[in-house]
């Protein structure tokens, strides 16, 4: 029995045939849905690992000895909760969690005494993994920061499509400050300095996983974990990327992904190990397991050769027949000949400063299967007519990647090659790379060495440049080639990719060419198959990584990691260059936009509502008359806007260009002891729109005119419902009666004040005990326009003399009511929430949504306004 009990429960999933039904044998895993989420959308996982252990773990001895376990999936039901409007709701779940896994842990110790003599000599546990999916993500991020977390409790976590860095639905203050305390927290838990009360989180693993771009709920560029955590802790990977998944995601189906869900399972089964008391390996071999399952492998090494894994060495004595000893930058290529047993390159060619092998085939890379790739030195001979060679396979340097025959038009086809690179760095004590290779007649493989200053390329045009005239890049015939833009990095842009090789002719050639985007922001990488062939030549093409508001993830970055890459694979038998045209989809490009901009609409028409309210107001002062909202805008289109325009073209071209080169500071070098000697509240880089991309700097101008445009149509609008409603008032009463009955001519002023006071005080008393204030917000927006609708028929019906007073009240009612419109997006989500638990029969008021200070000078101006027919006073001196 905990506090939010009553409105939350815990469940534990059986997988009915294979889980012991009632029994815990395993390792807790808690299930923490997102926003409006069900408690049942973890089965898909659930099952896989269930049936995963059930097939591979069961029956071996081994494993079990090794501390393999099954995976005991509880999970928790919000009764679908709103949770992404509301920061109160995120921290009542996160403290409910922390008592689920205090509950979960005291589970253990008497089920295993009672379970199989298998688990009688294991530690009980002490933490649990956690699985995210949406706001459930930031939930449990959250549960470190509350006051009944319990250190080590949690080790590892894994979240599905959770926005890290910046919350969906943005309006709540409290689920602000929540984003910041997170962050306080994550980023100081890594740090050295653990004192005033922070958590050390070095021992726990987080890792990211986002559905890219079919993900239209939630911003894939949220996703990434690289501001706060370390990558020796965590890392952000796209669906796109995971070896054998290589597809995208909506925001839903991330759960229920066949291709991603198996390595999920997987992943987490592979990082359980019971002997010890926090039920997982150390961070060291988790995050290992973790990288090896949802990373390409085509990242970075450290060049060395000491992050390769080496096998066993083997001797060879081999004759001349089995022995093919290749010279210096000679390409082999193995079609469905019967090649010798064994091909050996030179390891180093003169005049290549910067050379690598890559290697291509259409087979796994394997003792047991037709190919091997291995390390070899030449030894003394021990038997006549025979080469003896000492080997040292290295096969974990090959990869998977798509398929990408003529006949493959997805890359999640289920068909793959295998690619290996190595460089001749790493094979300083190694004399030759040898393929090893079985006979058969199917399947290629193609093997060369190449100058990575002649293959890799960077293309240093400015993004003003390829916007207005497009890229256009020419490749030599190579197996492997790069190409790298860093220019391009903002995710705000789509563009059209254009790869042609007419000189080749289709299907003569062992693959047809295919490339991969990545960019290193996050490990987002993307395959495109089947290129330069037919319908194929043309492919969209997309990137995440530079956010709003959060700099530090892209200053961090060094200057050759930053921007898009481009790695492309061509059969090199074809003699021919490959070319590359890349250009902005600019209606692609808008969508884009929108999506990540749209928070823009509602907070600049709030601003741009102010403006016209002002001028509105000093017309008035001036002249005596109240302008009707349109011609206000009239104005501020000719007088105010200009100016404001002028002075806001200044801020958003200075806010991405003055960034300091330090990851630590966001604040531009000149304006640094302005802004620290104010100390304001707000960094320099969440001003406008948080921009850190100097080609568009231009974004909030469109965003002014676009809001402008917004508020002129709701304008327009809330003209026709007015007028709507004073006419069908004006058809079915006569004037007199609804004035007779709204105006109380009978009550006297004392009655009046006395009904006023007490009416005040009861909505003062609801809002400091039940009700949230946002409730009465809509109620006094709901009075207001009846209180309009009301003006609007005083003006009609008003003698020539009163005429213009009327007028003015009504137009002024009119600007007040557009005010109460601009503010609804910041009422209306947590209101949602307030009645979702009332359907839920959860009665208990929040605790952050109920100062009466917030609403009281809504609730008496709106009261005052309904009272009376009294008009803003008029102020002639300044």
């Amino acid at each position: 029995m905990t506090r939010f009990a009553g409105k939350y429960a815990l469940y534990l999933y059986r997988e009915k045939g294979i889980d012991t039904v009632g029994q815990l044998t395993g390792v807790p895993v808690l299930f923490i849905p997102g926003h409006a989420g069900s408690y049942k959308q973890m089965r898909s996982i659930a099952t896989e690992a269930s049936y995963y252990y059930y097939d591979n773990y069961t029956r071996q001895h081994e494993s079990w000895e090794n501390g393999k376990r099954s995976l005991d999936f509880f999970t928790v039901d919000f009764n679908e909760e709103f949770s992404a409007l509301h920061g109160q709701s995120l921290l009542e779940q996160a403290e409910y969690l922390n008592d689920c896994i205090d509950y979960i842990l005291k589970l253990y110790p008497q089920s295993r005494k009672l379970g199989p003599k298998m688990n009688e000599n294991l530690p009980d546990p002490n933490s649990v993994i956690i699985v995210g999916h949406s706001m459930g993500g930031i939930v449990a991020r959250a549960m470190f920061t509350i006051n009944n977390y319990q250190p080590g409790t949690i080790n590892t976590v894994l979240t599905l499509s959770s926005p890290h860095l910046l919350p969906p639905v943005p309006f709540d203050w409290k689920i602000s400050k929540l984003y910041d305390d997170i962050y306080k927290e994550w980023h100081n838990g890594f740090s050295h300095d653990t004192s005033h009360g922070v958590h050390s989180l070095k021992d726990v693993s987080l890792v990211s996983i986002a559905g890219g771009t079919l993900d239209t709920i939630i911003c894939s560029d949220s996703a990434n974990v690289a501001t706060f955590i370390p990558p020796t802790n965590g890392f952000t990977v796209f669906s796109t990327a995971v070896p054998h998944v290589w597809t995208g995601t909506d925001h839903n189906s991330i759960l229920s992904c066949s291709q991603l869900i198996k390595v999920v399972a997987k992943a987490l089964l592979d990082c359980v190990d019971a002997r010890r008391a926090t039920q997982t390996k150390p961070l060291e071999d988790r995050m290992k397991i973790m990288r090896k399952a949802f990373l390409s492998g085509l990242e970075d090494r450290q060049g060395n050769g000491s992050d390769i894994d080496l096998g066993d060495v083997s001797f060879h004595d081999l004759t001349t027949k089995q022995a093919k000893f290749l010279s210096p930058g000679e390409r082999l290529v193995i079609n469905g000949e019967q090649p010798a047993q064994m091909s050996f390159l030179p390891a180093h060619v003169s005049g290549i400063s910067q050379g690598a092998f890559s290697i291509l085939t259409d087979q796994s890379i394997d003792t047991s299967k037709q190919f091997d790739i291995l390390l070899c030195n030449k030894l003394n001979q021990q038997m006549p007519d025979t080469t003896r060679v000492g080997c040292r396979p290295a096969r974990s340097i090959a990869v998977p990647v798509p398929a990408s025959s003529y006949k493959d038009t997805d890359s999640f086809s289920g068909n793959t090659f295998t690619f290996a690179s190595i460089a001749f760095a790493e094979m300083l004590e190694y004399e030759y790379l040898a393929i090893a290779h079985r006979p058969s007649l199917d399947g290629f493989l193609i093997a060369e060495a190449f100058d990575m200053q002649d293959t890799h390329q960077t293309i240093d045009d400015p993004m003003v440049s390829i916007a207005r005239h497009s890229l256009k890049i020419e490749l030599e015939p190579a197996l492997f080639s790069s190409v790298r833009i860093p220019a391009i990095e903002n995710p705000m842009l789509a563009y059209h990719l254009k790869v042609s090789r007419p000189q080749c002719k289709q299907n003569e050639g062992m693959f047809a060419p295919f490339l991969r985007q990545s960019i290193s922001t996050m490990h987002e990488s993307k395959f495109h198959v089947n290129l330069a062939s037919g319908n194929k030549a043309e492919t969209e093409v997309s990137l995440h990584g530079r956010t709003a508001f959060s700099s530090i993830s892209i200053n961090s970055l060094k200057e050759s990691q930053q921007g898009l890459v481009l790695q492309v694979w061509m059969d090199p038998v074809c003699p021919y260059p490959l070319t590359i045209e890349l250009e902005v989809d600019w209606y692609g490009s808008a969508g884009r936009l929108g999506f990540r901009n749209g928070i823009m609409l509602a907070t600049f028409s709030f601003v741009i509502v102010i403006l016209v309210l002002a001028s509105q107001i000093q017309c008035y002062n001036k002249t005596g008359i109240f302008p009707h909202f349109g011609n206000g805008i009239a104005y501020c289109l000719c007088r105010t806007l200009p100016i404001v325009m002028v002075l806001l073209a200044v801020c958003c071209y200075y806010q991405p260009t003055g960034y300091q080169n330090s990851p630590e500071k966001s604040i531009p070098l000149t304006w640094n002891h302005v802004w620290e000697s104010r100390s304001l509240p707000v960094a320099w880089n969440d001003i406008l729109i948080g921009n850190t991309d100097p080609f568009f700097w231009w974004l909030p101008l469109v965003g002014v005119v676009l809001s402008f445009g917004t508020v002129c149509l709701l304008w327009i609008i809330l003209q026709l419902v007015l007028w709507l409603g004073a006419a069908l008032c004006s058809l079915f009463y006569s004037v007199q009666i609804p004035c007779r009955i709204y105006s109380r001519s009978n009550e006297t002023p004392y009655q009046r004040h006395q009904r006023r006071a007490i009416t005040t005080l009861v909505l003062f008393a609801l809002v400091a005990t039940c009700i949230p204030y946002q409730f009465v917000f809509v109620v006094a927006f709901l009075v207001h326009i009846i209180t309009c609708i009301r003006s609007l028929l005083r003006t009609w019906t008003a003698l020539p003399a009163q005429e213009q007073k009327r007028l003015n009240r009504y137009n002024y009612m009119q600007s007040i009511m557009f005010l109460f419109i601009t503010l609804l997006p910041f009422n209306l989500p947590i209101l949602l929430v307030w009645i979702r638990n009332l359907s839920v029969h959860w009665f208990v008021p929040f605790s952050s949504d109920h100062s009466v200070m917030a609403i009281a000078p809504f609730m008496l101006y709106v009261e005052l306004l309904t009272g009376n027919h009294k008009m803003l006073p008029r102020l002639n001196s300044r």
